[in-house]
């Protein structure tokens, strides 16, 4: 998607691309090896993207949600808990007080796409309810 949306950015001389990452890039989670390694490039792809072409007005920056309530979400509680992880609501709850909404992290991209984070640049923004905090 950056190869595609780069070359009109730099015509332009701005633009803002949000990665998609999660609490996952930097927290393991048992059966989902790959899922993590492409989570964690994914954290340093951001941040060489905002290195690279800082100084031609392109922002990159990632967004991190914990647990969503989402389709893909759910199932992955599930298949955390075939392998005996304690992934239910209620550990989610321990973990990061409830459930995220695709609400609340669409409202984060909004944010790292807009005009008011334009001094946010090679980030990770946490959407987790303060998991990483601990």
């Amino acid at each position: 998607m950056t190869q595609a949306v780069l070359p009109q950015m730099l015509a332009k001389g701005r633009g803002s691309i949000i990665c998609t990452s999660s609490i996952s890039a930097v927290y393991a989670t048992p059966g989902e090896v790959l899922y993590d390694a492409t989570k964690g490039a994914c954290h340093m792809f951001a941040r060489a993207i905002a290195v690279e072409y800082r100084d031609r007005g392109i922002r990159c920056n990632a967004v991190a949600p914990g647990f969503i309530r989402t389709p893909h979400g759910m199932r992955e509680l599930k298949e955390l808990q075939a392998m005996g992880v304690d992934a239910t609501e209620d550990a989610i709850a321990v973990q990061q007080g409830r459930l995220c909404e695709p609400s609340e992290v669409a409202s984060a991209a909004l944010f790292l796409a807009s005009d008011e984070s334009s001094f946010v640049n090679g980030t990770h923004l946490f959407v987790d309810n303060g998991f990483s905090a601990v």
